[in-house]
């Protein structure tokens, strides 16, 4: 189970790229664009460490193949409970190596009272190895177990800038569904979003085949529904503006986080970059109304 904590966030914050600035009570400044840090390729031999069947084996068809599996590796829904032992014993987990993360921002875990309750997230420990190089090597699975049988499964330590965002990374890596995750992001733009084609997961890495769709006039036509959605809901510009706010936060925390682990999948990173300029657009749009 990862065990996670917060963390600084990755020295990309610090942006040099040119800015938005809004003419707003409290001036804002934002990043015009999302800094990349600098590629680095996952572990192979952390993924043979895991499945020694998997030695030698290409890295994007391991991701693709994990993918395709998500349904089983995602059996166990994340829950809430109380800061667990070292070890947990679930009695339904697939053989698969479940490995599960807290959002509490934990650096002591003695520092928590014996009352603390924690959410639980489910994950792979080869999806983990084979998505994240800068994550520290995980303990191998138990293939021999029975599937109904017991397993007891450790505590893995994990310390992200943005835990309270870490549930949509862990959902995407797990299932590589860019829709799923544009909608998450983009909560009251998911009617008008597309959806993935049942063909399943995304395309291998170095393809955006799922936000190359998206053109410049139909990111306009999204940035002004997503302005107008926010204005309705507020009831002025100063409320959609804390509203579009909050969508930056959650795309600045999960693009942490992404940093932090050493992600590097690339229509992943499409779908940060499509949905930052949308609102980023929407906001501009709210100004415009607004003057």
């Amino acid at each position: 189970m990862f065990h996670v904590a917060s963390r600084r966030a990755p020295e990309p914050l610090n942006l040099s790229s040119a800015h938005h600035a809004y003419p707003v009570e409290q001036k804002l400044n934002i990043p015009r664009l999302l800094a990349r840090p600098a590629f680095s390729e996952p572990s192979r031999d952390a993924l043979a460490r895991l499945d020694k069947g998997l030695a030698g084996v290409p890295l994007d068809y391991v991701k693709k193949i994990l993918a395709s599996k998500a349904s089983d590796m995602i059996l166990a829904r994340p829950r809430r409970a109380r800061l667990p032992d070292p070890h947990l014993r679930h009695p339904l987990l697939p053989r698969v190596l479940r490995v599960h993360a807290h959002r509490r921002l934990l650096r002591d875990r003695a520092s928590l009272p014996a009352s603390a309750t924690v959410p639980l997230y489910p994950a792979s420990a080869l999806v983990m190895a084979a998505h994240c190089a800068l994550l520290p090597p995980l303990p191998r699975s138990h293939p021999h177990a029975p599937r109904r049988a017991g397993l007891t499964l450790p505590i893995v330590p994990l310390t992200v800038p943005s835990p309270e965002t870490f549930a949509l990374l862990h959902a995407y890596l797990h299932t590589l569904r860019p829709d799923t995750l544009l909608a998450a992001l983009l909560p009251a733009l998911a009617g008008a979003l597309p959806t993935l084609a049942a063909s399943g997961p995304s395309s291998a890495a170095g393809e955006r085949a799922y936000v190359g769709q998206f053109t410049s006039d139909r990111l306009v036509r999204l940035a002004h529904s997503l302005a107008g959605a926010a204005f309705q809901r507020g009831g002025s510009s100063q409320a959609a503006m804390a509203s579009l706010m909050a969508h930056i936060k959650v795309v600045n925390g999960l693009w942490q986080n992404v940093c932090a682990l050493g992600v590097f999948d690339d229509e992943l990173w499409g779908v940060m970059d499509l949905a930052w300029e949308v609102v980023l657009a929407a906001m501009t749009k709210v100004m415009e109304n607004k003057a």
